[in-house]
């Protein structure tokens, strides 16, 4: 049939069209006139066909993961798959407790003793501790959080539920130290995924997500899981977290014990506190993006860990890493040109990054490696490689559009270069930062009109690499480009490398600083003598030679260190 309407289309002018082009064809409509009172109807039409065409696509693509828009709308999808976004998690570390001298009795430092840092995040002894007597010190395994207990009275009913009042309680990954504990009439119940394969007898109960980000415990119907009996206390204490909030990276913040704290007399004890190392693993709740990334992945895994895109995917979904690569033999010599050796055999390396670029310690190795050890088969071995950082600096002569502002389009610059370096997005372990991905986010901008670019690596050197050398270091991301190795000292630019023509480059300057030495482009090894020694730093910037490229390796990333404008002028109008 002629001249029927496109019902996917969903632009307001073309359904005016199509409807103005049904009636003339009717022979009895001529009323097309902008202004006229037919021409008001057929718009009014329109534009309720457009909205109500928009609602019903936007509706449709509600139930998808890859296009749904509403919290509720992916939490709701995802549970197909039968994943449950994480919480807020609470970082993890050690606290060491201290008296000044040592006592004839023994200190206890019970389980959920709180401290403080000085900006007032609170943490929680995870263990049952104690200082023996004549000793000074304890260290602890903590957690970081506040500990919060609620009471109800159970109805006797079926399907009870009960509804915290925090939107902040703490996503424990442990089985065997849960952060959230059920317990009615001084009995612990027991977490379960499903109600599936409880009896009427069995004590368990399930944790529900909500959607407004507080959680619910809900209670069996005596028939698939128990219910409490009328009259019974319930009890749930669980552990209010601050998230990524509560991660710890310098020494000495956690100061003050809250917690009152005795000895085995019963009489109280003056005790200090403080945290010689980090706390890691905090993080905040899932946001729409992480769950429709995470979701498919660990879903398509089993729950198990047998390939490398398995690994991957388990380890990114635990609370607080970022980014992680893993391989094993057949890779690794693979890039190694030679053939895997017996020792490298069921071996699976791990190299993780936490937020905020913090990488993980022993404590956090030992506890994720628990967390996967029952995902895996049984004879593979794990080893952690800690990761290389490449500080990159994409140096740029720009020309801005006229009449635009200098300022501003160096601050759109940053940004644009900035969402090339997001961790565990667009910069992740063993990935190309490509040249021609930068410069064309920088030209997408409408008030650049020419930019030049070069993507140097910073690295620090050393006054104590090479015994024989002032200063020296072993450049990654090799092979080095010739010629582009250029000296910085105490912050000031000294001199560039001269090619040998060997695969190798020297060093030579005079002047304020008197400069000799060797770069070596393959190893990457550099090492320089200078005079006067330095009153602050050394460093030098080079290109890594991929043309113009930077190819890391398994282990290595890149990070921004900064944008470097040497030169920012307008263009001649």
């Amino acid at each position: 049939m002629a001249n029927v309407l496109n019902y996917v289309e969903y632009d307001f002018d073309q359904a005016v069209q199509q409807l103005q082009d049904r009636l003339k064809n009717k022979g009895t409509w001529q009323d097309i006139y902008r202004s006229s009172t037919g021409e008001m109807l057929i718009e009014l039409l329109a534009y309720v066909l457009n909205q109500g065409m928009y609602y019903t696509e936007r509706r449709a693509n509600e139930s998808y993961i890859g296009t749904a828009q509403l919290r509720s709308s992916i939490v709701n999808l995802v549970q197909l798959l039968n994943y449950v976004p994480k919480r807020k998690t609470s970082s993890t570390g050690s606290l060491t407790f201290s008296i000044s001298s040592p006592l004839t009795k023994i200190v206890y430092i019970p389980k959920y003793t709180e401290c403080q840092s000085a900006e007032g995040i609170k943490f929680l002894t995870n263990e049952d501790a104690a200082i023996e007597k004549g000793q000074t010190s304890v260290a602890v395994n903590c957690i970081q959080g506040e500990l919060i207990q609620s009471q109800v009275t159970s109805d006797g009913s079926t399907e009870q539920e009960i509804t915290l009042t925090s939107t902040n309680v703490e996503n424990s990954a442990s089985t065997t130290n849960p952060t959230l504990r059920v317990t009615i009439d001084g009995t612990t119940w027991t977490k379960v995924a499903s109600f599936i394969y409880s009896t009427n007898i069995n004590q368990h109960y399930r944790i529900i997500n909500e959607m407004d980000g507080y959680v619910t415990i809900k209670f069996g119907d005596n028939i698939n899981g128990a219910a409490p009996s009328s009259g019974s206390v319930i009890t749930v204490q669980y552990v209010k977290s601050d998230g990524a909030d509560g991660n710890v990276t310098f020494p000495n913040k956690i100061t003050t014990v809250n917690s009152a704290i005795y000895d085995e007399d019963g009489a109280t004890v003056t005790v200090s506190v403080t945290n010689s190392g980090s706390f890691l693993g905090g993080d905040d709740e899932e946001d729409i993006e992480e769950i429709r990334y995470e979701a498919p992945r660990v879903f398509k895994t089993g729950d198990r860990a047998v390939s490398k895109t398995d690994f991957i995917a388990i380890i990114e979904n635990y609370a607080g890493v970022a980014n992680a690569n893993v391989w094993g033999e057949n890779e690794e010599a693979l890039a190694a040109g030679v053939a895997a050796v017996q020792s490298m055999l069921n071996k699976v390396k791990m190299c993780i990054i936490l937020q905020n670029w913090e990488l993980p310690d022993d404590s956090f190795k030992s506890t994720l490696s628990a967390y996967i050890y029952n995902k895996s088969m049984i004879t593979v071995k794990y080893e952690f490689v800690t990761p290389t950082i490449l500080y990159v600096i994409p140096t740029l002569i720009v020309k801005v559009t006229a009449g635009e502002s200098l300022s501003q389009a160096q601050a759109d610059i940053d940004e644009a270069v900035e969402e090339k370096f997001v961790l565990g997005t667009t910069t992740k372990l063993g990935t190309i930062i490509k040249y021609s991905d930068i410069i064309s986010a920088i030209h997408d901008l409408d008030n650049v009109a020419y930019v030049n670019m070069t993507l140097e690596i910073k690295k620090a050197l050393s006054d104590t690499y090479d015994s024989t050398y002032d200063y020296g270091e072993e450049l990654e991301a090799t092979d080095i480009k010739p010629e582009t190795v250029r000296l910085f000292i105490d912050g000031s630019y000294v001199t560039t490398d001269s090619d040998n023509g060997d695969g190798t480059g020297s060093f030579s300057a005079t002047g304020t600083h008197t400069v000799s030495g060797t770069v070596n482009y393959s190893t990457g090894v550099i090492n320089v003598d200078i005079s006067p020694t330095p009153t602050q730093s050394v460093h030098v910037r080079y290109q890594q030679d991929e043309n113009g490229n930077i190819v890391p390796t398994f282990t290595e990333i890149c990070k921004l260190e900064e944008v470097d404008i040497t030169s920012i002028s307008m263009e001649s109008s």
